[in-house]
């Protein structure tokens, strides 16, 4: 079982992995396609551009480009340089190179921008400008920064969203490691306890046996019932983190027994709290754990308990049949009610109002009833100062 539950962990995470690169994969793509479709249309904008002004030029003679460079040079926002015929650098705009005053080209800028020209040629086809049948020179340019930032933008984003899934995943892992060793403390807390009070017992009764060993036949059932305790909390802590076995049971039969421990308990802990039952004439079956579900019923029952703080008050069970689909446990307190704002927090692992208290009884009890019986448990309702209604519901179809 416990190697089914780590591989469905693993294919889980290898799934989330492969889901994160396709979305990755597929963001870049069709950001890509935006790009190069903007980049197209700027290029087919160049090209009108440069065609509306090759007719305007061939209609009359030209004997001075300068106005070229005024008109459609100056009006760039992306990297150009004009070439003559010979691919000789006489314009450019946007390169990093400033323009000469002289007209004379330094042989270093030259070869600046002889290789910038051979860059936004490989990037871009130079678009020759015509006078009749007569190539006036070249018009080179390479990308928009609009588009090289474009271009960048999806890797960027990408970049920063995975720096902040591993900073999530760091605290995800950090909280819950810092859960599981709560969890595991408390566990080893609840041990202790579940199994402080049987043991007590035992010893007390062997004590009283050595000072009266005449009163043995009496004793012993009350050593069995001790025994008997033993036995189930080894049960139930043997069934967390297994699958346990449903059986078909009598829940009328498994609330009174476990109310049954309570009374004989109750008078000694708490004085002036009244424990009621409830139950209906026919016995309800449904499929269920009997000693995990006794152990929800304690824990409810025991939060009831924490609930009157010492006071007095009443603590009612009630089983109530859920026409064919399954029954329904409801544990009422008249103690100080839980916060709305608490109200979705209770069954978390490691929450509790007990100075003392390791927040593990309620975490169980959902825990016991949704994973293990696929039933449900919730605060039906509370008020401040009125109590609380814990409902527990089970089905009859097994999941």
């Amino acid at each position: 079982m416990a190697k089914n539950i780590y591989r469905t962990k693993g294919n889980f995470k290898s799934f989330l992995f492969v889901l994160a690169v396709v979305l990755a994969g597929g963001f870049l793509y069709y950001t890509q396609l935006l790009v190069n479709e903007l980049e197209r249309q700027t290029r087919e904008y160049l090209k009108f551009r440069i065609k509306v002004f090759e007719e305007n030029i061939n209609r009359e003679s030209v004997d001075d480009l300068s106005f070229f460079f005024q008109e459609v040079i100056q009006q760039a926002d992306y990297p150009i340089i004009y070439t003559d015929a010979d691919m000789n650098p006489l314009y450019w705009r946007n390169v990093g190179i400033p323009p000469v005053q002289s007209g004379k080209i330094a042989p270093d800028t030259l070869a600046m921008l002889q290789k910038l020209i051979r860059q936004f040629d490989e990037e871009n086809p130079p678009i020759p400008i015509r006078y009749q049948d007569q190539i006036l020179g070249y018009y080179h340019y390479g990308e928009s920064p609009i588009i090289y930032k474009l271009r960048w933008l999806p890797f960027i984003e990408v970049v920063v969203v995975a720096l902040f899934i591993l900073i999530g995943y760091a605290g995800f892992k950090s909280i819950k490691k810092s859960e599981e060793r709560y969890i595991w403390v408390g566990m080893a807390k609840e041990t202790a306890h579940q199994l402080g009070t049987p043991l007590s017992s035992l010893i007390g009764w062997v004590e009283y046996l050595k000072q009266q060993p005449d009163q043995v036949e009496k004793i012993i059932p009350e050593l069995e019932n001790d025994l008997k305790r033993l036995q189930i909390i080894t049960n139930r802590f043997s069934q967390i983190g297994s699958r346990p076995d449903l059986k078909e049971e009598n829940v009328v039969e498994v609330v009174k027994e476990t109310i049954d421990y309570f009374r004989r308990r109750i008078p000694q802990r708490r004085k002036g709290v009244e424990l009621e039952a409830r139950f209906p004439e026919t016995p309800i079956y449904v499929p269920l754990n009997r000693d995990l579900i006794s152990w929800v019923l304690e824990n409810v029952i025991k939060n009831g308990l924490d609930a009157l703080n010492g006071n007095a008050g009443t603590i009612t069970v009630e089983v109530i049949a859920l026409n064919t689909t399954g029954v329904a446990i409801e544990v009422r307190d008249t103690g100080k009610g839980i916060p709305g704002k608490l109200r979705k927090t209770i069954f978390n692992p490691g929450f509790t109002t007990k100075k003392r208290g390791w927040g593990l009884g309620l975490s169980l009890v959902k825990r016991i009833v949704e994973e293990y019986h696929h039933g449900k448990v919730f605060v039906k309702e509370s008020q401040p100062g009125k109590g609380t209604v814990f409902r527990i519901e089970l089905h009859k179809d097994k999941a």
